[in-house]
């Protein structure tokens, strides 16, 4: 949890003096649904199954990053999902929850929730639109400290009609939004058994103006990286039923799954298709050199060699860092997180180091590798469902299973959420549970109960326990209240009143 000061506020996120802060009659879950799916939900957010992390602390437990952790997890056994963004303590107790009836109607997935820095402030952000198989169509989202929407970017023009795709979208020092798009587009498949007047998913990369919408840069891989360079299957095998390469079903022949601006100011692209990172020229569009695939410039060893990757960035060290997912098909036992150092020179790539999973994993999609303030690593399995932090020296400091649920990527990152709205309490015979969703200051829970308001007074003080809080009540008591208090005893916010 994060340890930062934060400044008592009301149940409308206001600023207060913290004797003046007091019960409020607004009912925090009347508009909730209810939750139908096949994991129980929480008494106090009946739209909210029930969601976190069981983490196993490793050698260097103590060596933990402080701060949360931000997931878009999926749960992968229910055909109807109730969560779609989620921020977890270093305990793996969710903080906040978005449910899916929150989002845009037309919007029916979620992906690749982050803590960015847009306009000098602190903004969770993620992707929601909807799901194509394997990429999508959709929008990018910023939210406050208090939740409430500050941005919706969709389709910004150029070659990307459709909008963006989940894979990639990074807000630049500069003030841009760097985001990656699939392009249905004809194409010459002669080359690999195809018809000449084939279809294949162009990976797009956009720089786009965030306050105007105006494209700054664009990027095709179809322009500059030929379709023979694919390692997908044959365009003559089915997918889903249908044969590959058609206007119907475009053969992904490229998959763009991360895109960087590069410390010399050139583009970092990965194809995961093409089993290939790639730099790029922003003037030209020419492509720099290609690490990896059918024509790398680099000759690399049958160690160093990778497949199926995601996640290609620069590291602090000046090597390339990505995480190897080695499947599917499977080229090796596990995945790994791989740092190649490059000689351009000589023309070879070796490996600088590797992060291998704590008990043997392997990831068929998605996953990421993120480097942490204190120098730490998170990594993020993807389908794998874990989550696992490691020191720069490689020990493990804990490894989080989330089973049922997996999520496109994890990352960590420091966070202070003052939601407006009241926390939620709800009292059954001699029990008080509450919730506060969103805000990640709150280290106790003060129970208020009396014959009415002006005669409450204090009847328990409780550390929070998760999400949701079960506090002992008084049995009958005409009113119940409680007060969400900081590390110092400060009231940060107050419920809704419960009365008899």
């Amino acid at each position: 949890m994060l340890s930062g000061c934060s400044v008592p506020s009301d149940s409308t996120g206001q600023a207060v003096d913290s004797a003046e802060a007091s019960p409020t009659d607004d009912a925090p879950i009347a508009q909730s649904p209810v939750f139908e799916g096949d994991h129980d939900a929480y008494r106090t957010r009946p739209d909210l199954e029930q969601f976190g992390a069981d983490i196993t602390p490793g050698p260097a437990a103590e060596e933990a990053y402080e701060g949360v952790i931000v997931l878009s997890p999926r749960n992968t056994e229910a055909e109807e999902q109730s969560i779609a963004n989620a921020v977890l303590d270093g305990n793996g107790d969710p903080l906040w929850l978005q449910s899916f009836d929150a989002l845009d109607d037309a919007n029916d997935y979620v992906h690749n929730a982050l803590v960015q820095t847009y306009d000098g402030e602190p903004v969770l952000t993620w992707w929601e639109g909807s799901d194509q198989g394997g990429h999508g169509y959709g929008e990018v989202v910023m939210v406050d400290s208090s939740y409430q929407e500050v941005r919706r970017m969709s389709a910004a023009g150029g070659l990307a009609v459709e909008g963006p795709d989940f894979h990639e979208y990074r807000i630049t020092d500069r003030g841009t939004m760097l985001w990656v798009a699939y392009v249905p587009t004809r194409a010459d498949l002669s080359g690999i058994g195809g018809p000449t007047d084939g279809w294949v998913l162009d990976g797009v990369v956009q720089e786009v103006d965030i306050a105007s919408g105006d494209v700054l840069f664009e990027w095709s891989a179809l322009d500059h990286v030929p379709v023979s360079a694919t390692r997908h299957v044959a365009v003559t095998d089915q997918d889903w039923g249908e044969a590959l390469g058609t206007e119907e079903n475009p053969l992904d022949y490229f998959h763009i799954n991360s895109a960087q601006i590069d410390d010399d100011g050139s583009l970092l692209v990965s194809g995961r298709n093409t089993h290939a990172v790639y730099s790029i020229d922003v003037g030209t569009g020419d492509v720099n050199w290609t690490l990896g695939g059918a024509d790398s410039d680099f000759e690399l060893s049958e160690e160093a060699y990778f497949s199926w990757q995601h996640d290609a960035q620069r590291a602090e060290d000046g090597t390339i860092r990505l995480f190897d997912n080695a499947a599917t098909p499977a080229y090796r036992e596990n995945s790994r997180v791989l740092w190649l150092e490059l000689d351009e020179d000589a023309g070879t790539a070796g490996i600088a180091r590797q992060l291998d999973p704590p008990e043997p994993r392997l990831s068929d999609y998605m996953a990421n590798a993120s480097r942490l303030d204190n120098g730490n690593l998170l990594v993020g399995w993807g389908w794998e469902h874990y989550y696992t932090e490691y020191t720069p020296d490689g020990e493990v400091v804990y490894d989080a299973a989330t089973a049922p649920f997996d999520s496109y990527r994890a990352y960590a990152a420091q966070w202070t959420g003052t939601p407006t709205e009241p926390p939620a309490l709800v009292v059954d015979g001699d029990s008080a549970y509450v919730s506060w969703n969103g805000a990640t200051e709150v280290a106790q829970w003060r129970l208020l109960a009396g014959a009415d308001e002006a005669g409450a007074t204090e009847h328990a003080v409780v550390d929070k326990d998760g999400f949701e809080t079960r506090i002992p009540a008084p049995p009958a008591a005409p009113y119940v209240a409680v007060e969400a208090l900081d590390a110092s005893g400060e009231v940060l916010g107050a419920s809704s009143v419960h009365a008899e």
